[in-house]
């Protein structure tokens, strides 16, 4: 079969995902409507279906269930599954999506790349954008909960992760040397740090909330706007900062909202194209939703 270009030059990925998942088993919907058949059922007029929200599969420190932030840290083999259960559903249900964006860290480059590839999306343009990168955790980059707990206590630990505004302690050089990674080092390497002056030391839910909200005004929702279809391949806390303007959340309600790896919220557009949240598909090989996003 001839595939497009942008699938030719990940042919080399497709042998570590070619697995077989059936998706008539154990699938998790939040909404009826979402499947028909075993699918993804978006099979509406392709006008109505027009974004897509994806949360990367899931990563190493997913699995660990350590705070990861802007590390760069790598998909784990469910994820990779997780990505290709997403890419099938996709492709099944007829939808063709005409963009992706993403943000800059690997785990969701990778899951993109995994995405497109089991999709068999045709020539599309990509956008990798630093302003949906992760949440910066700060000093609880790399900590596992109970580490975290132990050196901080219980409460503030909860306080930082469930509090819209509450700010972690920063990374500092310390942490550096305590885990041997630099969360920060690639924010003054390549175009796609551009427009970032200084690299955020740590940053509260409503920080992240304030940059997601950027890109959507000045890419994505144009993007929409010109009739294209669109998924957002994005992190926990950077589709929390989208779902919170989609589905009109308060600051209580989306800092509490689970997304977990591998999830897809579609949207379809009603009168004056607005997104309406048609609904939720979770992948038959989704992992327990992780208590540290």
């Amino acid at each position: 079969m001839n595939r497009p270009p942008c699938l030719r030059s990940r042919l080399a990925l497709a042998t570590a995902f070619a697995i077989s998942i059936d998706l008539d088993q154990g699938s998790h919907v939040a909404r009826p409507a979402c499947r028909q058949a075993g699918r993804l059922n978006v099979s509406t007029p392709r006008s109505q279906v027009r974004l897509l929200l994806i949360r990367h599969g899931e990563s190493e420190w997913n699995r660990e269930q350590r705070f990861t932030g802007w590390a760069d840290v790598g998909l784990t083999l469910r994820g990779m599954h997780q990505m290709q259960e997403a890419g099938r559903a996709i492709r099944q249900s007829g939808l063709v999506v005409d963009r992706v964006f993403s943000s800059v860290l690997v785990r969701c480059v990778s899951s993109v790349d995994v995405f497109l590839l089991t999709a068999e999306c045709p020539s599309i343009t990509r956008t990798a954008d630093w302003r949906l990168n992760e949440r910066h955790y700060g000093a609880l980059t790399g900590s596992s909960k109970a580490e975290a707990i132990a050196r901080y206590g219980a409460d503030q630990v909860q306080a930082w992760r469930r509090s819209y505004h509450a700010v972690p302690p920063p990374w500092t050089q310390d942490d550096v040397g305590r885990l041997a990674i630099d969360p920060l080092m690639d924010s003054s390497m390549g175009p796609q740090y551009a427009g970032l002056e200084l690299p955020p030391l740590a940053e509260s839910l409503a920080q992240t909330v304030l940059r997601v909200t950027a890109l959507w005004q000045e890419l994505i929702e144009p993007a929409l706007a010109s009739d294209q279809t669109v998924a957002v391949v994005g992190h926990g806390n950077s589709l929390r900062a989208l779902v919170m303007q989609l589905e009109r959340l308060g600051e209580e309600a989306v800092s509490h909202l689970e997304i977990a790896n591998g999830e897809m919220r579609a949207y379809e557009s009603g009168a004056g194209r607005e997104l309406h949240l048609k609904c939720i598909w979770r992948p038959s090989v989704v992992a327990p939703i992780s208590k540290i996003l």
